[in-house]
């Protein structure tokens, strides 16, 4: 992104994972976290493959990542969480997302990965050797990727953990994806989970299953799961009273009101001087709403972080059986200098939603506490949210 080579950011994260010089591996043997990628570059002839963690002979690499929920690395410094990526290498082939009329072995393999719960053994060769150098790519919505290369053989070569309502759900072709998500979260299957099983084309009616790319099955996850939260909470009787949470992770600074009334939503955010994808003195201020309902056009904006907070704010308010409205605003500082995934902003409005609330008696004194917090006081209470309370509302007769 900065055109510097070596680059700055690469080269911290470098110093933080314990390499013994360059490598190249022709095939690998390890751990799957579970953990997949399916691209979305050339669609709809897209990249596919399992990702398995490497280290070096051995050595035990307490980096491993045991689980393929990246939320279980909440917490961890952002060096941690980037460099638990650098040791996941990638093997992936050229596949049509419209796969059900030709399926082969790799996508059978990727796709068992997917459903398991748990880190599963597997075995990965390459066409050329891959080499291991500490490559990272990086991803507003999905999650840091590490080497990769082109794969010609894969299999499982260790127990896999099938949850026996992933393996229903999967033989289930006669359910839509949202019912089937809906089944799922019942179970306790989570939306990491969720989304691998979308991604790879195991959830849809028979006939309509297709490969989803990573960054794509994660934001519909989200907005599916939101949208089944949303007719729950819809109906509830509202808050009654103005409260706001607030919560920080890794130099994200989330300030949430919600406030009685009807539905409404509107996520702002400042990536402030000296951030990753701002240089200048002031801080352009980003939103994306929704009034009444969950929206149908893509959050532009603000993409796949909108969709995640949207989805902790609902679960907040399903779990107290009340409905309300919500402005979320944002603050990013220099000290989040490589993005980890939308999983962050998930995780962070989680905890803030369960720290103690600030209750306040009006919005403008909710606004007056927030002055001194917030990066750009004016804009806040200039905002679309803000205002629209103080409009003659139908739900107020």
């Amino acid at each position: 992104m900065c055109g510097i080579s070596p680059c700055p950011l690469l080269t911290k994260i470098k110093k933080s994972v314990k390499y013994k010089g360059t490598k190249s591996l022709a095939g690998l043997v390890g751990p799957s976290p579970p953990s997949i990628f399916v691209g979305r570059y050339g669609y709809p002839n897209v990249r596919i493959g399992p990702s398995a963690n490497w280290t070096p002979d051995g050595e035990i690499n307490s980096d491993i990542i045991s689980s393929g929920n990246p939320a279980d690395l909440f917490g961890k410094s952002l060096e941690v969480v980037a460099s638990k990526h650098a040791n996941l290498v990638t093997g992936s082939k050229n596949n049509l997302v419209n796969y059900e009329n030709n399926s082969n072995v790799i996508l059978e393999v990727t796709q068992e990965i997917a459903m398991s719960a748990k880190s599963v053994d597997i075995e990965i060769d390459f066409v050329k050797p891959v080499l291991i150098d500490n490559n990272l790519s990086f991803d507003s919505i999905s999650n840091p990727i590490g080497p990769s290369g082109d794969i010609s053989r894969t299999e499982v070569i260790g127990h896999i953990n099938i949850p026996r309502k992933v393996d229903s759900i999967v033989n289930e072709t006669d359910l839509k994806v949202s019912q089937a998500m809906n089944e799922l979260v019942d179970s306790d299957i989570g939306e990491a989970h969720i989304s691998r099983m979308l991604s790879t084309g195991l959830l849809g009616i028979s006939g309509n299953r297709k490969l989803v790319p990573t960054r794509w099955s994660i934001t519909a996850t989200d907005d599916i799961l939101g949208k089944q939260l949303w007719e729950k909470i819809r109906d509830n009787s509202s808050l009654d009273k103005i409260r706001v949470h607030e919560a920080a992770y890794l130099d994200n600074h989330f300030y949430i009101i919600l406030i009685p009334g009807l539905w409404a939503f509107q996520m702002m955010e400042v990536w402030s001087k000296g951030s990753l994808w701002n240089h200048s003195d002031l801080g352009k201020v980003i939103e994306d709403r929704e009034d009444l309902a969950p929206r149908n056009k893509y959050a532009s904006n603000i993409t796949g972080a909108y969709y995640a907070a949207r989805l902790g704010v609902l679960e907040h308010l399903n779990s107290i059986n009340k409905s309300g409205a919500c402005l979320i605003w944002r603050d990013i500082g220099p000290g989040y200098w490589a993005p980890v995934g939308v999983w962050l902003i998930r995780e962070t409005i989680r905890t803030a939603l369960t720290n103690d609330a600030k209750y306040f008696d009006t919005v403008k004194d909710s606004l007056n506490y927030l002055k001194g917090k917030v990066s750009k006081p004016s804009e806040l209470e200039n905002s679309w949210f803000i205002n629209r309370n103080r409009q003659t509302r139908l739900d107020l007769f």
